[in-house]
């Protein structure tokens, strides 16, 4: 008996299309996808080639802080992968302070008009990361996160800052303070339309701080 290697492999062809039409290769079409809001992408998304002039606050050294690439992904949960979410890397170049990424993940619901649903990381070469803007949480809510990340809190939102001689408006400032293994307390700031403009961190004791000099910023497309 001879086989007709062609005919199969066309009615294979056929039956794969007909059953993806079908949805039933498509087991993910009813999953919710949700997006990085339109307002939180105003606080820190930020396109190719723009850059931060940051100083170090003790020893006034500068460093240029520069987006290299910008990746935009669609990820899914990796828990019971109930629903897929934006991500953004903003891939950097900075020497002395040593970052490497801004990453923003959409949260896992869709953020009404005026709602901030997503959450910022900064990456260091070293391998650590830090997480730094979660804004869906009230003001003042204490949000335990994990050994490693700590406790994270929306401090205060500032109408209005001055860093370095530059006035900042809506400014948020959260914490994160990590007891388990280490006596840590990480500050930030984050400005509309301009990111992260101040960061410290003191740990066991000891003092390190940056803040925003200049910058040359591109909004999300």
């Amino acid at each position: 008996m001879r086989i007709n290697f062609m005919k199969l492999r066309m009615s294979a062809a056929i039956l794969f299309v007909s059953l993806a039409l079908s949805g039933c290769f498509n087991s993910n079409s009813s999953i919710p996808y949700y997006v990085i809001s339109d307002e939180f992408a105003e606080f820190c998304w930020f396109e190719t080639n723009s850059w931060w002039y940051f100083q170090n606050d003790s020893t006034l050294s500068a460093d240029t802080v520069r987006i290299l690439e910008v990746n935009n992904s669609q990820r899914f949960d990796t828990d019971d992968h109930s629903y897929n979410y934006e991500a953004v890397e903003q891939f950097l170049n900075s020497s002395a302070f040593q970052i490497t990424e801004f990453e923003l993940t959409a949260g896992n619901y869709e953020a009404d008009s005026g709602v901030m649903n997503s959450l910022m990381r900064m990456y260091f070469s070293d391998g650590s990361y830090e997480h730094v803007f979660t804004p869906q949480y009230s003001i003042g809510e204490e949000i335990i996160l994990g050994d490693d990340i700590g406790v994270y809190t929306n401090v205060s939102v500032e109408s209005s800052m001055e860093i370095n001689g530059n006035t900042y408006t809506d400014v948020w400032h959260t914490r994160r303070v990590v007891s388990v293994n280490m006596n840590a307390e990480y500050n930030y700031w984050i400005a509309k339309n301009y990111g992260l403009v101040k960061r410290t961190a003191n740990i066991e004791g000891e003092m390190h701080s940056f803040s925003l000099v200049s910058s040359n910023l591109k909004g999300k497309e």
